[in-house]
């Protein structure tokens, strides 16, 4: 894909992130080769890139949800929101902030629903190319501890907290298995370098959805409300080793692995 053809596809935006104009740009995304969506992917994580690059933050830059009142220094999410809401506003718009940094704020933006175009680019890539946007393209994702290791969780709950001691003792957990020569040599048998594993109490019942990607491999395990429920430190600590013998038994199955080794 060219640059040109890039900013074409921008256009389908009109200008600003919204429902409209995200739906717009999924149906031309959805229409190319796994190919085309990938090099959209880089073209806009370049873009987005060079933006971060300026010195922006910290910038008074004009917003539409700002009703008249005198818009805050750039920080944080409304920082990163702002760069792929100028890159949304198109190729003049956009050249003219890289050249002009300063430019930003003499005219008002709209950031503020900017995650739906992160949303459509990570949806569509991981959809078509077997790519995931957050581990593999995500120009502004600072490396962490996980990017050394094969096996990555994450824990929540849109239902109640989620106890301390879980947490703790799924952390170490985690640890163990990144470091265990075994459990890596399991692993190895996909190929794929991680996997990515979200563990979410929300649901009246469990459920998974276990994927393969180019390089990564994602799953996703719905657990029923009742899965932390009147549960003591030690029997949450039981909890985790179980969680983790039930899903690796499941993620084996799934590809056609030999059984999990035993915890280490």
């Amino acid at each position: 894909m060219t640059e040109e053809t890039f900013w074409k596809l921008i256009d389908e935006l009109d200008g600003v992130i919204d429902d409209d104009g995200v739906d717009s740009l999924g149906e031309r995304l959805s229409s190319l080769s796994p190919q085309d969506v990938e090099s959209f992917s880089v073209w806009l994580a370049a873009k987005v890139h060079a933006l971060a690059e300026l010195p922006l933050a910290g910038s008074a830059v004009p917003d539409v949800t700002d009703a008249g009142q005198a818009p805050p220094p750039l920080s944080g999410d409304a920082h990163e929101n702002l760069l792929y809401a100028i890159v949304a506003a198109g190729r003049t718009r956009y050249d003219n902030v890289i050249a002009t940094p300063s430019a930003v704020e003499e005219s008002e933006w709209d950031a503020g629903e900017a995650e739906l175009l992160i949303d459509l680019a990570a949806t569509t890539l991981w959809e078509s190319a077997g790519l995931d946007w957050y581990d593999e393209i995500d120009p502004l994702r600072a490396p962490s501890p996980h990017d050394e290791g094969w096996w990555e969780t994450f824990r929540g709950s849109a239902w109640k907290s989620i106890p301390a001691a879980y947490l703790t003792a799924a952390r170490e957990l985690d640890q163990k298995l990144n470091r265990s020569a075994e459990w890596l040599a399991w692993w190895r048998q996909t190929s794929l370098r991680k996997i990515k594993v979200g563990i979410t109490v929300n649901a009246d019942n469990d459920h998974h959805l276990i994927e393969r990607g180019r390089n990564i491999a994602r799953a996703q395990f719905t657990m029923d409300r009742s899965h932390l429920t009147d549960r003591t430190p030690n029997a949450l600590s039981d909890l985790v080793s179980e969680e983790i013998t039930r899903i690796t038994a499941a993620i084996a199955t799934e590809f056609q692995m030999t059984p999990p080794p035993a915890l280490p």
